[in-house]
């Protein structure tokens, strides 16, 4: 008599998460900079940075799931602002920092970055500049935030 026997057990795909799942959230982005500023004007530097930030992860890829990489929550203010007038123009820089998470909210790593623009007195306008000084900071960031995600991930 021949008796055949046969084990089925679950088996678990290690495929990327849905599309739909980002890799990495933004829970905050703010303006706390020392300083008197409307609170207008630090909510619409709040909404650049978030966008330029999004741009930059979606350009880098960093905001695509992949197998095995856990979400990342990241929080990221204006740390400083700093406005310098000479004869005949206008220096703007600004100083940001990047609190990256785990899913549980736990610090994973900080990662900052700076900027400077500068433009003619008679054609600066201080909105526009603080706006291109966001981009740039966070454009100058990319690259260390593209690494912290790879580090996370292995």
């Amino acid at each position: 008599m021949i008796i055949a026997m046969s084990a089925v057990a679950p088996i678990a795909w290690a495929a990327p998460g849905p599309r739909s799942r980002p890799a990495v959230t933004i829970k905050t982005a703010s303006d706390a900079s020392p300083g008197v500023l409307e609170a207008h004007v630090r909510e619409r530097h709040a909404e650049i940075l978030r966008q330029a930030l999004l741009d930059a992860l979606h350009r880098t890829g960093a905001d695509v799931r992949h197998a095995g990489m856990p979400p990342r929550q990241i929080d990221v203010s204006i740390t400083a602002w700093h406005i310098a007038a000479a004869a005949n123009r206008v220096d703007v820089s600004t100083e940001l920092r990047v609190v990256i998470c785990d899913e549980h909210g736990k610090m994973l790593s900080i990662v900052t970055g700076r900027a400077k623009v500068s433009a003619r007195v008679r054609t600066a306008r201080l909105g526009e500049l603080r706006e291109q000084a966001l981009a740039e900071a966070v454009g100058g960031m990319t690259r260390s935030l593209a690494s912290q995600f790879d580090r996370a991930a292995s």
